[in-house]
């Protein structure tokens, strides 16, 4: 039997950006989507999960108009809508123009149609080797845009950064961000209000922790975890992770996407570093746990609705979470167990 010890000396809450979280420093830490790897619900596997280790990146509308909703409510402070670019394309062509500037960013190159050539492949465009006629029209698209954005960037007098996404996503996101702040029951739970002393309330913080397993030998592996938004009530001795939805269906079927995509294992394993970070740094033993999903339906009239955690969620995605972990546990071990012959 594998039981888990945290080692609470390796635990860390901080801020920490996406560039940082999600680079090479932190790529063999276990986060709640690379356990999604593993879990056969979810048609993963040991070796999916292994493979994991190298980071895959997804070019998606609606996750990159998630992303733009989750900044603009979250960290206003840091981002705004580049509302004035309005000829970004649309779909994989809008990625590629995206990535031509992000290689000539990161080159010092001068844009040049191998540069296209080289974001087609990264965003897998026609499986990255588009026909001629299919790489005109991509030229055609995508100059106009860069060049504007180009423009627009170098007349740029702010420090937030830019989004940047096609009419119909800004159109969807400016919808989905003002539903957001206009429902007071998220903005309660976002911005909390006490009765002496006001809770604590962060968002987008990372948090980092060591655990030991003990198998044949003790066996080390990393958790981290970004969280939206949680609050921290002092006087209360009360934790709740918010966590912001975006979904592309009806409200009442937002139940159905969290038994799919697992969203109460994601709430469980948030809550319960939350907790720990509770105890550590803020004396509170044995928190009163919450959870929320703040969601937003993508499709008008764009409703918003709070769904609570439920004990039987937080029960359900705990177990699960302690049994992704052990088989998490188990392939990194026979993997290191095998790299050292």
């Amino acid at each position: 039997m594998i039981t888990f010890e945290p080692l609470l000396d390796t635990l860390r809450l901080e801020k920490i950006d996406d560039e940082k979280y999600f680079s090479e420093q932190y790529a063999d830490y276990i986060s709640n989507s690379r356990l999604s790897k593993i879990n056969p619900a979810q048609d993963g596997s040991e070796e999916l999960f292994l493979a994991g280790l190298q980071a895959t990146r997804i070019f998606s509308d609606s996750l990159s108009t998630g992303s733009a909703v989750h900044e603009m409510c979250l960290q206003p402070e840091y981002f705004f809508l580049a509302d004035s670019i309005i000829n970004k394309p649309s779909a994989k062509v809008g990625f590629i123009a995206d990535e031509c500037i992000s290689i000539c960013q990161k080159t010092g190159c001068e844009f040049n149609t191998n540069i296209v050539r080289e974001a087609c492949r990264i965003v897998d465009y026609y499986g990255g080797h588009p026909s001629g006629n299919k790489f005109s029209k991509v030229m055609e698209q995508i100059v106009p845009y860069i060049k504007s954005r180009l423009e627009f960037e170098k007349n740029l007098d702010t420090n937030k950064t830019p989004i940047y996404l096609h009419s119909k996503q800004m159109e969807t996101a400016k919808a989905c961000i003002e539903a957001i702040n206009k429902n007071k029951k998220m903005q309660m739970l976002l911005h909390p209000e006490g009765i002496i002393e006001t809770p604590i309330s962060e968002n987008e913080q990372a948090i980092l922790l060591d655990v030991k397993c003990y198998m044949p030998e003790p066996f080390i592996v990393r958790l981290k975890a970004k969280l939206d938004n949680y609050t921290i009530d002092k006087e209360n001795g009360l934790i709740t992770v918010n966590d912001i939805k975006t979904h592309g269906k009806i409200l009442p079927e937002f139940p159905e996407a969290v038994k799919k995509y697992r969203y109460m294992r994601e709430l469980a394993m948030y809550s319960w570093l939350l907790s720990l970070c509770a105890t550590k740094y803020y004396g509170i033993e044995n928190p009163t746990i919450k959870g929320n999903f703040l969601v937003v339906s993508t499709i008008p009239q764009y409703y918003t609705k709070v769904f609570p955690m439920t004990k039987k969620l937080y029960k359900e995605g705990f177990d699960e979470f302690k049994e992704l972990l052990r088989l998490a546990s188990v392939a990194l071990y026979n993997k290191a167990k095998n790299d050292r012959g």
